[in-house]
Order: structure tokens, then sequence, then C-alpha cells
């Protein structure tokens, strides 16, 4: 099986990092010796020159591995490998920070965010949070974040088969995992242009846990993982530069979504960012067993285009 040396992904600390340093975080990572590997094996080849111009190669060549194409990761169909390329991916990816990322780098936070998805993946994130604060991690909040996204499912534990949204399927794990101390509120509105959210917050052992359900940001399309975030800081949190956040998500997903979390929460609030993700060949409460070696290559393809966005957003900073 292939070895490579681990990439750091790009280290975001409270008060925030300088933009120098960051886009060479972002350069180390794309001309990893990992990344080179799995581009060369489909095909590839990682290009000499600026990081703005790998990335862009990257993003293009990457449409190799979209099993979306515009669709729901549920609508995905992942093609199969022979064994060598399997195991050249796995082992790239986890260099790449796609596995081996299930503890974070202290042990406070002022705030976990735990990412949405759908109900079994916002259940399974839900307990893989209450399991870092049992074993040791302390916070001063929780929160879970969904959007009002309709998830394929009902739900017979609401009093009777309903449509779910995402932040009720966020809630209920959420209620699961934290189970309350007390009664939840409720704050609820419209944006200015007509979407509607809400936001649930209740007691619990752990603190207080807050659920959101966020409107997106774009018209005509349903609230992304960044979305969510905006929506957690504009209704919530709104940390400050010497508050820590802990995202919590699965594996495969660390890369792209910190790389969202610093474009969106760490360059204008300066708040530090760690990302940590249950591995779901070895979590218990993942019922779907390991991610297929599709799903690592879709999930690069995440990575490359969000250190693209994270990475264009230093050039407009600096210039």
């Amino acid at each position: 099986m292939s070895h490579f040396p681990p990439v750091r992904l790009p280290v975001w600390p409270a008060g925030g990092a300088s933009t120098a340093t960051l886009a060479e975080d972002i350069a180390d990572w794309v001309g990893s010796a990992a990344l080179a590997a799995l581009v060369e094996r489909f095909g590839g080849t990682v290009p000499a020159g600026d990081t703005g111009s790998r990335l862009a190669y990257l993003d293009d060549f990457s449409i190799v591995w979209d099993s979306r194409r515009g669709g729901e990761r549920s609508q995905a169909r992942y093609a199969e490998h022979d064994e060598p390329t399997r195991r050249l991916v796995l082992a790239a990816a986890t260099a790449l920070g796609l596995a081996g990322r299930e503890r974070p780098a202290a042990d406070h936070y002022d705030h976990v965010l735990i990412l949405g998805g759908g109900p079994i993946t916002g259940r399974a994130r839900s307990r893989f949070a209450a399991d870092l604060l049992a074993g040791g991690v302390t916070t001063g909040a929780v929160a879970g974040l969904g959007s009002l996204r309709p998830l394929p499912v009902t739900s017979a534990a609401l009093g009777a088969a309903v449509e779910l949204t995402e932040g009720d399927g966020m809630l209920m794990a959420a209620q699961e995992a934290f189970p309350p101390l007390g009664d939840t509120t409720v704050r609820q509105g419209t944006t200015e242009a007509g979407h509607d959210w809400w936001v649930k917050t209740y007691p619990s052992e752990v603190g207080p846990v807050s659920v959101v359900a966020a409107p997106p940001t774009q018209p005509g399309r349903r609230a992304n993982t960044a979305d969510t975030m905006l929506a957690w800081a504009d209704l919530v949190g709104r940390p400050t530069p010497q508050e820590r956040i802990l995202l919590v998500t699965t594996h495969l997903y660390v890369p792209f979504q910190h790389a969202d979390a610093i474009s969106t929460l760490g360059l204008p609030y300066r708040c530090g960012i760690d990302t940590v993700g249950f591995d779901t060949a070895t979590f218990q409460a993942w019922p779907k067993g390991p991610a297929h070696v599709g799903e690592f290559l879709q999930e690069l393809r995440s990575a490359i285009r969000s250190l693209r966005t994270l990475y264009d957003s230093l050039q407009r900073i600096s210039s």
C-alpha cells in the first residue's frame, strides 16, 4: 500500500493568521506528493507555477472525480476502481486530511458546531460531538446547523408521519445526544429576500444547545454549509477573535468544510477554527459502514474547490 507524508490543513488560530501563512499552508497542500500521485493515476499532472494556477487546473481536472453532476450526495453513483487504485486513493486521502481527524487539537472550545445533513448523518455527528465532550473536551455552548430543506423521510417520533426538514432532523439528533434539561425557546423570522429561518435553544448538561434552520443566501438555492455557519454567527454566536470554534462533521468532509469555515467565519470574525470528523469505518453510531472510494474522490474535489475559494479571498485581501 502507498504511504504519503501527512499534509496539514490550513491552520487558523484564535485571532487569525497572516495571509502569507495561510497561503503557504494552501500551497503545501496543493503541492503535496499525495495529491500529485493521485492526479497522475487519473491521467493528469499538477502543473508547476503559482498556487492560484495550480488550483485552477485542479478544479478543472477534478471533474473526473465528480459523481454528483450537480445533484445531491445521495444521488451520486460512484464508479468502481481496481484494487491498486483503491489503495492509492485511501492512502492519499488520509494524507490530505480526509481521514484521521477524529481528535481536536485543544481541550476547550467556546463553541462546538455540529454540521448538518440528513437524519442519519445528523444523528451520528451529534453522537460524535457528545462523545468528544464526554471524553474530556469542554465547551461553553453547542449548536446544530441545518436548513429548511425537506428531507426524503417522515418520522412517527413527532407524533405522526410528517415531513421533516434538515433543521427538524438536527433538533431530534441534538436532543437525543444532549437531552434537554428545560424548555425550548424559539425564535423565527423571514429574511428580506423572503426566506424563513428559526432558532431553537434549550438547556443541557453541557450548556445551552441551539439548533439553527438557516435561510439560503442566494435565491433559488437551498442553504449550504457556509450559509448555515453564517446564520449561526448572525443569529446565535457572533464569535470574537478571542474565541475558538470546533466544527464536528464526517471525516470525508473535514478539508472542504474546514476551508469553508475559515472563509465564512475565520476571515471576517478572526475566531479560531478546528475541524474534526468521525470515521465511517469505525464509528459505531454510523450504520452505513465505510465510505466508498468514490466518495473520497468526490470530497477531494470539494476540498480543492473550497481551498480555491479561500485562496481567492486571500488574494483579494492582499491586493
